[in-house]
């Protein structure tokens, strides 16, 4: 009898922290980009797909998987360690594809594979290399039961690769991997969201109210690099675009925010109008915490989009829909 109470209580135990502790590396998600983000703790080997909710993200399933032979954060090419960090699944690869370009060796990528954007900007900033970070399946599933054994991609079996595609929107959704995934208390998780979110409201708000010293304090001096030069470049062109007579309309809206360590990830859909342009697109932020433990923007970067879509994302096997149907036709040699 005793050991029964001790069971339940156990499993009630287990029930409160997962309702009352919150993964450290999510604090916003949103319905148009951000709608699902995929967490990779590779202590455990475990892939946590989460999901957008308000006012809280919500876990929607756990997978098993298997990661770099040699433990630790890949630095160099080539080093068969996973990369830790906030990436961003780019393309996507099936098994005709794989086998098409590698031949017999695309086997081993299973049903498909999904590719990351590493190396990302922190990761160039830190000097990083290498590249080809997948998320795949296997064509032998006893790879992943191992835990450590690929050259620094996430390997999943085919079944749950599947699955996981269904929540994948290429471009948009990210994929958080760590070595120990940390939850924090609600309280805690509140106060650095609030943190978060709060430099990055200062800086819309002072781009919207044409607040060039706020703006621009936004950015960090010594860190901060774009596509206009380093921060006293940048510093001159936003000047110069300040200075001019008109008020542009900026509003933001879908707001999501991912954390790695010590930097940011922060992605909003933007919309500008002024007398010189007029866009949407996906604003992406990239912060990082300064001496002074103030969130400071270390780059920025903007991809347009054609409209704002109000269509609210539908999980779908269309990645392998797509598979089927093109063997489908393949085989299919008519019929009088």
């Amino acid at each position: 009898m005793k050991n029964l109470t001790f069971a339940v209580a156990f499993l009630f135990s287990q029930i409160a922290l997962a309702n009352d502790f919150l993964p450290s590396v999510i604090y916003k998600l949103d319905a148009r980009f951000t709608h699902h983000v995929i967490v990779v703790e590779k202590s455990t080997h475990t892939l946590y797909l989460y999901q957008y909710d308000e006012p809280l993200p919500r876990l929607l399933k756990k997978y098993q998987i298997a990661t770099g032979k040699i433990i630790g954060n890949k630095k160099v090419q080539g080093d068969k360690k996973t990369p830790e960090g906030v990436y961003f699944f780019q393309n996507f690869h099936s098994a005709e594809d794989l086998i098409k370009k590698y031949g017999e060796t695309g086997l081993i990528y299973g049903a498909g594979a999904f590719t990351t954007n590493y190396p990302n900007i922190i990761d160039r900033m830190q000097g990083k290399t290498g590249g080809g970070i997948w998320l795949h399946s296997t064509d032998d599933d006893s790879r992943v039961q191992k835990g450590l054994d690929s050259r620094g991609c996430v390997v999943a079996i085919d079944e749950d690769l599947k699955d996981i595609s269904q929540y994948i929107d290429l471009t948009n959704t990210p994929v958080v991997i760590v070595q120990d995934l940390a939850f924090l208390s609600e309280a805690t998780w509140q106060t650095n969201k609030e943190e978060l979110l709060g430099a990055v409201e200062s800086w819309s708000k002072a781009w919207v109210e044409k607040d060039f010293e706020t703006y621009i304090n936004s950015y960090s001096p010594t860190e901060f690099t774009s596509s206009k030069g380093g921060y006293q470049a940048y510093k001159r062109y936003k000047r110069a675009v300040f200075a001019r007579d008109d008020k542009p309309i900026i509003d933001f809206r879908n707001i999501s925010a991912l954390t790695y360590k010590n930097y940011a990830v922060v992605t909003i859909e933007q919309d500008y109008s002024s007398d010189v342009i007029q866009d949407i697109g996906k604003k992406t932020l990239y912060l990082k915490k300064d001496e002074n433990y103030q969130w400071k923007i270390v780059f920025e970067g903007f991809q347009k989009i054609k409209e704002q879509s109000n269509i609210a994302f539908t999980p779908s096997m269309r990645f392998f829909e797509t598979v089927a149907k093109k063997k489908e036709i393949a085989n299919d040699s008519g019929s009088i």
